[in-house]
C-alpha cells in the first residue's frame, strides 16, 4: 500500500472521528500532518511528530510538565512549569527567569527543582512529572554521570521527588508545548511568576494549554499510553488544588 494511499484513508478516518464527535471542521494538527506538498510526496516523519498528543494522566492523579529555555548568545534562560488534573485543568503554572548559565541543560534541572518546591510549598503529596529532556531524566535517575556544578541542584531534586513521591518521565517536546512556552516567556521575568488561574496565563501559552485539551490529546495514560517512559519511581493518586489569583514571587523558592 503506498504512503499516499495510506493518507487518503486516514483522512477518511480523521472525518469520520471529527463527524462522531461533531466538530465542525478538523483541527489544524491534524490537517498539517495528513497534508501532501507540491510535489506529492509525503513526509510522514516530520508531519506525524506534530501531532504528538499530551496524555492526562490517570483519574485522581496530577500531573507537572517542566522546560528550560537557554540562548548563550543573549546569556538569557528561563525555566517553567505547569501542573494538571486528570482532564487537563490548569491548577496552577510558573516560569522563572536564571542567570549566569553556561548550559542548555541547566535551565532544565532548575525547572524541575522549582517545580518540586511549588509543589511541596501548596502541600501535594504525589505527582507524575514529565521533561522533554532525556539527558536530565538520565541524569536524576543516575544512568549516566553528571556535572560538578549538578551537585547541589540534583540534591535538591532528589530530596522533593522523595517527598512527593514523584515519577518523573520524559516525554517528546511536541507533548510538552506548555512548559515549553512557559519557559519562554519565562526569559523576560525578573522574578518567579506562578499563576493559579488559565485566564491569567500569557497569550503565547494559552493555544497550546487549549490544543492539550483537544478530543486527540485525550488518551489515557491509565489504559496503556504511547509515549515511551523511563520513570525514576513508580506512585499514583493526589488531589488537586484549586486556585486564587496570579502571584509573583521573588522568594521562597531555592
Amino acid at each position: 500500500m503506498s504512503a499516499k494511499h495510506i493518507i487518503n484513508r486516514s483522512m477518511l478516518s480523521i472525518r469520520a472521528i471529527c463527524t462522531s464527535f461533531k466538530f465542525q471542521k478538523i483541527p489544524q494538527l491534524w490537517l498539517a500532518a495528513l497534508r501532501q506538498n507540491e510535489s506529492g510526496q509525503v513526509n510522514l516523519k516530520t508531519r506525524i511528530s506534530s501531532i504528538v498528543p499530551w496524555l492526562t494522566p490517570p483519574s485522581g492523579c496530577l500531573k507537572l510538565n517542566v522546560d528550560g529555555a537557554f540562548k548563550m548568545t543573549f546569556g538569557e534562560a528561563g525555566g517553567g512549569g505547569i501542573l494538571r488534573d486528570h482532564e487537563g485543568n490548569m491548577c496552577w503554572a510558573f516560569a522563572r527567569a536564571y542567570h549566569d548559565l553556561n548550559s542548555s541543560l541547566v535551565p532544565e534541572a532548575l525547572a524541575l527543582r522549582d517545580g518540586l518546591s511549588i509543589c511541596c510549598s501548596k502541600g501535594i503529596t504525589e505527582v507524575l512529572v514529565e521533561t522533554d529532556s532525556l539527558n536530565l531524566l538520565q541524569i536524576v535517575t543516575k544512568q549516566i554521570a553528571y556535572p560538578w556544578d549538578f551537585a547541589c541542584i540534583l540534591q535538591h531534586i532528589a530530596a522533593k521527588t522523595q517527598n512527593l513521591k514523584a515519577v518523573i518521565s520524559h516525554t517528546p517536546r511536541e507533548a510538552n508545548r506548555v512548559a515549553d512556552c512557559l519557559a519562554s516567556f519565562a526569559k523576560s521575568c525578573h522574578h518567579i511568576v506562578i499563576w493559579d488561574l488559565w485566564t491569567d496565563l500569557p497569550t503565547l501559552v494559552k493555544e497550546p494549554y487549549h490544543s492539550d485539551k483537544l478530543p486527540s490529546s485525550g488518551y489515557n495514560t491509565a489504559s496503556g499510553g504511547f509515549n515511551n517512559t523511563t520513570s525514576m519511581e513508580h506512585r499514583s493518586t493526589s488531589t488537586p488544588e484549586k486556585a486564587g489569583t496570579q502571584r509573583s514571587m521573588r522568594n521562597g523558592y531555592p
